[in-house]
């Protein structure tokens, strides 16, 4: 090897490396810790650990542009509570979906770009061989979004949660979209603000269609399990 292609080589590996450190989770958690330090609401929530619990596996899928989407599926009880326990803390009515789960891949993201390249069977393959239902992950906070539709301020509320092992499962659809000619360009598997939807006043808010990112930048109340 002679020392010019040591040199390249060593270039582009350092970037490689400078690129992985970036998109870490645990270090893009790091940087926001002072976030985490003063909650917008100056309060506290507790979130029933029991949330972890074991949960069967969904699949959705449909004609509809909204049908189409990877979730890790939860127990809905701790959800529940918490939305109770939400309208008693704030003196509000909110509603609820009757359900609880994590987003991993969204109806936008799979009708927009990954539908062309990838059926929603291939995905759920990758997920539950990456043992969806068994990822782990960490509520980090209660995190509130809220925009004006109709005139009228409108909220929603979540749990952020950070978890390696479904950025993993995005990070493997990534690469199958990719090996089967995917337009890289277009999906990012590390554009992902994991949470927990809890209730919300009018309707869910989205970051397509509201431009509302629920990451740790919308921490609004210290979660306690």
């Amino acid at each position: 090897m002679t020392q010019s292609h040591a040199l390249r080589c060593l270039k582009r590996c350092t970037f490689a490396l400078i690129t992985i450190i970036l998109q870490s989770p645990a270090l893009l958690l790091s940087q926001n810790v002072a976030l985490q330090g003063h909650f917008a609401g100056n309060c506290s929530v507790k979130f029933d650990g029991a949330i972890h619990q074991a949960a069967p596996f969904l699949v959705h899928t449909g004609n509809g542009a909204f049908d189409n989407y990877l979730a890790m599926n939860l127990p809905y009880p701790p959800a529940e509570a918490l939305w109770k326990s939400l309208e008693k803390q704030f003196g509000t009515t909110l509603k609820n979906r009757g359900e609880a789960h994590i987003t991993v891949i969204s109806p936008p993201e799979f009708s927009n770009v990954l539908g062309k390249v990838l059926t929603m069977q291939e995905i759920n393959e990758i997920a539950l061989t990456m043992k969806i239902q068994n990822a782990r992950f960490t509520p980090v906070c209660l995190g509130r979004a809220q925009v004006a539709l109709e005139g009228k301020v409108e909220q929603t509320y979540y749990v952020v949660v950070q978890s390696e092992d479904l950025l993993n499962i995005r990070r493997a659809v990534f690469e199958k979209y990719r090996a089967k000619g995917g337009e890289i360009s277009l999906w990012d598997p590390y554009h992902f603000y994991p949470h927990i939807t809890i209730a919300f006043t009018k309707q869910d808010l989205h970051e397509e269609g509201n431009g509302v990112r629920k990451g740790v930048n919308s921490c609004f109340c210290e979660i306690k399990e």
